[in-house]
């Protein structure tokens, strides 16, 4: 009977030890960063689900949503990665940004349908035209979209259509249909996020 009451005793305060470490343990890995303890080397952090757009970015606010409104619009394309650049330059020419993106969709898919290494997502003179990089091509689209269709008083899709493709208006306008049912989508998704 003494060696089963030993073994009991042994096994009792084991028993506690071993549940007092686990939960120890848990609780150590669970908070990452226990003040003042030596045996945590973690870095406090929470890994969450994003609620919103802002909180993407660890200690960011984003401001301007438009290039994540012209990527989630342009995903996919050869265009996608140059979102930022578009609103840039858009800003720049003091041009609607939704402009370029939605031309560029229209005209070849976002740049999937361009003439090979042209460049020239826009469709410019019939697709003759031809850029050295995408950076090039989007400065060029918004410089001439400011100097021949917005200073010009052509600052709708509709008002753009007849000089920009002249075939659209014998077809009963679905260029510029395309082009505002574009704006409408990007402008759908800025309010959403």
């Amino acid at each position: 009977m003494p060696k089963r009451f030993g073994l009991l005793f042994l096994w009792f305060p084991s028993t506690i030890l071993f549940l007092l470490l686990a939960l120890f343990y848990f609780y150590t890995y669970s908070h990452p960063l226990i003040l003042g303890s030596k045996t945590s080397s973690k870095v406090a952090y929470e890994i969450t689900e994003p609620k919103d757009l802002e909180s993407q970015v660890l200690g960011v606010e984003i401001t301007d949503k438009r290039p994540f409104v012209v990527a989630d619009f342009l995903k996919s394309t050869p265009l996608e990665s140059y979102s930022s650049y578009i609103v840039e330059v858009s800003d720049k020419y003091d041009i609607d940004y939704r402009l370029i993106p939605s031309i560029a969709m229209k005209e070849s898919g976002g740049g999937r349908a361009a003439p090979t290494d042209s460049f020239n997502a826009w469709g410019f003179e019939n697709g003759r035209t031809r850029w050295g990089s995408w950076e090039e091509a989007i400065d060029n689209v918004g410089k001439t979209l400011k100097n021949r269709y917005i200073d010009r008083g052509l600052t709708t899709p509709d008002l753009m259509m007849p000089v920009y493709a002249p075939p659209a208006m014998e077809n009963g306008g679905g260029w510029a249909r395309a082009i505002n049912n574009y704006f409408h989508k990007m402008e759908k998704f800025l309010k959403s996020i």
